[in-house]
């Protein structure tokens, strides 16, 4: 059983690495389309950040994919708020001492343990629904 909770722990570790991507990565998988923009914005996707006025693309190249996508409607019209976070571990210290009365052993031990259980919001992107561009930001790292 101990062997199963491994490899399940193992496998997903797995999954949630091969699921990060950097802008280099998301860079090259965009081809010609990256080629297209300005030095500026070469500049600011490379470094993993983005300005007023971006197109999805643009983002999608400098963060990745969002965490979640929200629609919001008030009297201006409608917009898309991408939300991006952060997995944050949540540690445990455990401790465990054994006495043997057959063999006259004791023995003791100090756990560490995480787990990636809750989750911070580290950028609000919002995209106007008429242009479909960054309209604002807001990071929280």
């Amino acid at each position: 059983m101990k062997t199963l909770s491994r490899l399940t722990i193992a496998a997903l570790v797995l999954f949630l690495l091969s699921g990060c991507s950097t802008p280099s990565q998301r860079i090259d998988a965009s081809g010609a389309q990256f080629n297209r923009y300005s030095a500026v914005e070469k500049r600011l996707i490379r470094s993993g950040q983005i300005a007023v006025g971006f197109d999805e693309d643009q983002v999608r190249m400098a963060l990745g994919e969002p965490s979640h996508i929200k629609s919001d409607t008030n009297s201006n019209g409608t917009r898309y708020i991408w939300e991006y976070h952060a997995l944050q571990p949540d540690y445990n210290i455990f401790n465990s001492v054994s006495v043997s009365t057959r063999g006259g052993g004791v023995g003791a031990g100090i756990g560490v343990g995480g787990t990636p259980t809750r989750s911070k919001l580290t950028k609000r992107i919002v995209f106007e629904r008429s242009n479909q561009r960054v309209s604002d930001f807001q990071s929280f790292e």
